[in-house]
């Protein structure tokens, strides 16, 4: 092929999909000179650098393979493979689509997205361009409509399934999507539940972002009741959808700790055991969180193996103990020693590096029941002074205080 058809047939090409500037066009006469079986012609605009990668084919002519986006905002970035086909706007708008959404956290950005792909991913049809063209005269115009209803779509239902992951439930899916259509600058909805006979009332505060595009889902407030009485208020934050669920609170609130991840100000992730603190406050009234990290030292495979707890007897009921003490719960285990079976309710302590025991009416019972170690043979001592020092033990016994 010759040179000058070769480059005006890459020309159109470009100039079809948006590649029009005179930068691209002395880029690409330069290209048509080049010994290198590749070339790769740049732009920029709204952020985002293209290149354009070219290969020759067998004749020696250069052929449009893919071209590169990648945008970039401050310390985030969002990068896509684009076949020849797909409009730099669409390819832009791809993009901060995948920026403004708070559930993206990667994204496969090697294999290249083709036209219909790209459309599909924007909530466009494949009429749409057809009716750009009929309709109106600014492309971007039509793309922006398309592209923001798109997003709200996607803003709702992630809001959606992080109330369903956090414990609400759908009890409040209707009110959201009402306000959310009536673009309120910021609403309270309420919900609520009740565990172990008692009740909690939530407030969950929703606010829009810049310009209403993105509402997003802050904290909730917890009330938390005994009887009739209103016993406490605590708030809890969410972060991306993340955080402390419904039924956590509660179990906060009743003074146990849950095992959460968190995120420091690097955004690295680690684990920690939370805990209210009642003895500290904020200053909005919260009770400060305290905070165990895997660095200090509590773990219940420590504390519980080798105490003859049943539910440590494979690997499936172990893990289903271990999350239930992680999300807060206070959970039954089975004690068998000495060929007799006791029930026992435990919750995880990890201030004290150790777990809280229960009897069958929830009421606190010393650890030490649970915890003892197994008794052992004691050598060199007559028989007479072995029965004087077992005798107290035996009549601690039946006081359910026994020795660590």
């Amino acid at each position: 092929m010759e040179t000058a058809i070769n480059f005006y047939e890459l020309k159109t090409q470009l100039a079809d999909i948006g590649f029009n500037e005179p930068a691209i066009v002395d880029q690409l006469r330069e290209a048509m000179f080049t010994e290198y079986n590749y070339a790769s012609l740049y732009a920029e605009r709204d952020n985002t650098r293209f290149q354009i990668n070219l290969e020759k084919d067998y004749t020696g002519a250069f052929s449009f393979d893919t071209y590169d986006a990648i945008l970039t905002s401050g310390h985030q970035l969002r990068d896509q493979v684009f076949s020849p086909n797909v409009p730099a706007n669409e390819a832009i708008l791809l993009l901060q689509n995948r920026l403004k959404r708070p559930d993206v956290t990667a994204d496969i950005a090697g294999s290249p997205m083709n036209r219909q792909e790209t459309r599909v991913s924007l909530g466009l049809s494949p009429n749409d361009h057809h009716e750009i063209l009929k309709q109106i005269n600014n492309p971007d115009e039509l793309f922006a409509h398309k592209f923001k209803n798109a997003m709200n779509t996607q803003n709702l239902e992630f809001l959606k399934k992080a109330l369903l992951n956090l414990g609400f439930g759908e009890q409040v899916n209707a009110e959201l999507e009402k306000n959310i259509n009536k673009k309120v600058p910021e609403f309270n909805l309420t919900a609520k539940h009740e565990f172990n006979q008692q009740k909690v009332d939530y407030k969950l505060h929703f606010k829009a972002g810049e310009n209403q595009e993105m509402y997003f889902f802050n904290k909730f407030d917890t009330t938390l009741y005994k009887g009739k009485e209103k016993e406490q208020n605590q708030s809890f934050y969410i972060n991306k959808g993340n955080g402390v669920t419904a039924k956590e609170a509660f179990n906060l609130m009743e003074g146990r700790a849950v095992y959460k991840q968190l995120y420091n100000k690097e955004g690295e992730g680690y684990h920690a055991w939370l805990q209210l603190d009642a003895q500290n406050l904020t200053q909005n009234g919260n009770k400060e969180i305290k905070r165990f990290s895997e660095g200090y030292g509590f773990d219940l495979d420590t504390v519980l193996q080798g105490k003859g707890i049943k539910e440590l007897n494979t690997a499936e009921s172990t893990e289903n103990l271990y999350r239930s003490l992680k999300k807060g719960n206070t959970q039954q285990i089975t004690v068998e020693r000495n060929g007799e079976e006791k029930k026992y309710f435990i919750s995880a302590s990890p201030q004290f590096k150790t777990v809280d025991l229960y009897d069958h009416q929830m009421k606190k019972i010393k650890r030490e029941e649970l915890l003892k170690p197994e008794q052992k043979q004691t050598t060199g001592k007559k028989q007479g002074e072995q029965q004087k020092e077992d005798a107290p033990a035996k009549k601690q016994t039946r006081k359910t205080k026994m020795h660590v």
